[in-house]
């Protein structure tokens, strides 16, 4: 075991350096307690290569807006930039690491209705423009099906999504199922994206629970410690 003359312990494995100083380690070393870690090396470049592309493509489309165009324009580069990092951000988190792929759909659900509706907010602010309730009407619940699907057919292909993951398929639920609710009490009609919307989650819910039943149930109480 090897040992730090200035901190005066001893560390095991096989370490060049004190973890604590950082200085040089005296003795003989032993077995590493822990796999050293491989960087995967094309993962790290792929990385770099798509922060690289988000920073200009944004400091480009800011540049372009406000120093180079000296005419009367409706401002875009804030829109380039939003649209350039939130879905850079997603694609950085599926290269950089292990990702849970319903985690990361049920994230990018809610990035991109976020995005698509502040998106839809500047364009009626800065460009003057009429608000069409694109978003909220339309965008937010054709999204919300397409991950539902998605996370119905994954929970099945795969056993490691449903056996780990189904409290993002629930989530999404709750975003499909909730606003129509909402409306209903408010509204009285619901909108037909978000009545479809509700007929998917809800005919993938009654599926999970028919053909998995007891892995919802284990999820669940796996969640909610009970």
């Amino acid at each position: 075991m090897k040992n730090c003359p200035y901190c005066k312990m001893n560390i095991g494995g096989n370490l060049e350096k004190c973890p604590v100083c950082q200085n040089a380690l005296e003795g003989e070393g032993e077995r590493d307690y822990w796999p050293k870690l491989v960087v995967n090396s094309r993962r790290v470049k792929a990385f770099q290569i798509v922060m690289f592309a988000v920073i200009s493509i944004s400091i480009v489309a800011l540049a372009m807006d406000f120093l180079f165009l000296k005419t009367d324009h409706h401002s875009f580069g804030p829109l380039v930039m939003a649209w350039t990092v939130i879905p850079g951000w997603q694609l950085e988190n599926v290269i950089k690491k292990h990702y849970n792929l319903l985690k990361t759909l049920f994230v990018a659900l809610i990035a991109m209705s976020i995005l698509c509706g502040l998106s839809e907010f500047y364009i009626h602010v800065a460009w003057n423009t009429p608000y069409l309730g694109i978003t909220p009407g339309y965008i937010i619940p054709i999204l919300c099906s397409a991950n539902m699907i998605s996370n119905f057919v994954l929970s099945f292909v795969d056993k490691q999504f449903t056996d780990h993951s189904l409290i993002y398929m629930f989530m999404n639920v709750l975003v499909g199922i909730v606003p129509w609710i909402a409306l209903f009490f408010i509204a009285g009609t619901p909108p037909m994206t978000w009545s479809i919307c509700m007929v998917i989650n809800t005919l993938a819910v009654v599926a999970l629970f028919i053909f998995r039943g007891r892995i919802v149930i284990n999820e669940f109480r796996k969640r909610f410690h009970l």
